[in-house]
């Protein structure tokens, strides 16, 4: 499992770097904007009507590059059958989906008091100020992202924030990551919680990493007990869907 976990982080930075490059300049093609101010968030214009369609397409080569060329990779370097290797298969009993949602959204009030906590932490002077700037970055994306209100956008939103990060985060993180870690630690527990710590420090976004931390043990557990990755992509999805039809609204 170890030797496996190498590859895993590997081919998933291979394929971001190889696949991310040829797919940010085709998209620098399709929007007009030069590879520089693309990879440079500093320099975008957030006021420009093509901006939201370059994040969208940074988002869907995000989700090939990183989450989805690794994951089904890996499976099939490590067994005979990718699909069972991923547990992509519906749970024994059907009333897993509505626990799993449920129990993402019942978490909410403890997410935002952690967010709280999290915000409230005192780092060293110089690792908090990039701390804060890449909070910034991501919260400038986010709010191009979420500023307009059609019914298009809505559903575009629902679709490239929630589904992508649904399926391949789910994908990479709890069908491959933990899989491997609990096979290397011989404790669903431990590989449930390092996947989770992996899966929060992924996102460089440290004011809420101990929410993100929670999130991502309480879909390990969904998966674990589950027996399906189903229940917790559904799970996943229907946390941040919710969460964006609430902007949407207010």
């Amino acid at each position: 499992p170890l030797t496996q976990f190498i590859i895993l982080i590997s081919i998933a930075l291979a394929s971001f770097f190889l696949i991310g490059i040829l797919g940010t300049i085709v998209l620098s093609k399709i929007a007009g904007m030069n590879l520089e101010t693309m990879s440079d968030s500093s320099k975008w214009d957030y006021n420009s009507p093509t901006l939201v369609t370059v994040i969208r397409g940074m988002q869907i080569i995000q989700f090939v590059s990183l989450f989805l060329i690794p994951s089904f990779l890996c499976a099939w370097f490590f067994s005979s059958d990718s699909k069972k290797y991923l547990n992509i298969k519906k749970p024994s009993n059907m009333g897993y989906f509505l626990v799993a949602a449920g129990a993402l959204l019942l978490s909410l009030p403890l997410v935002s008091f952690l967010g709280e906590l999290n915000r409230n932490v005192q780092f060293p002077a110089g690792i908090a100020n990039w701390m804060k700037e890449q909070e910034a970055d991501a919260a400038k994306t986010i709010k191009a992202l979420l500023s307009k209100h059609t019914i298009k956008d809505l559903i575009l939103n629902i679709i490239c924030i929630a589904g992508l990060a649904a399926v391949g985060e789910e994908l990479l993180f709890r069908g491959v990551a933990q899989r491997l870690l609990i096979k290397l630690f011989k404790n669903p527990w431990a590989g449930i919680i390092i996947s989770a710590f992996l899966f929060s420090a992924m996102h460089m976004q440290f004011y809420g990493f101990l929410p993100r931390f929670v999130l991502g043990i309480l879909l390990g557990a969904i998966y674990w007990y589950s027996g399906s990755l189903w229940t917790a992509i559904l799970a996943h999805f229907v946390y941040d869907a919710v969460l964006i039809i609430i902007i949407y609204f207010n």
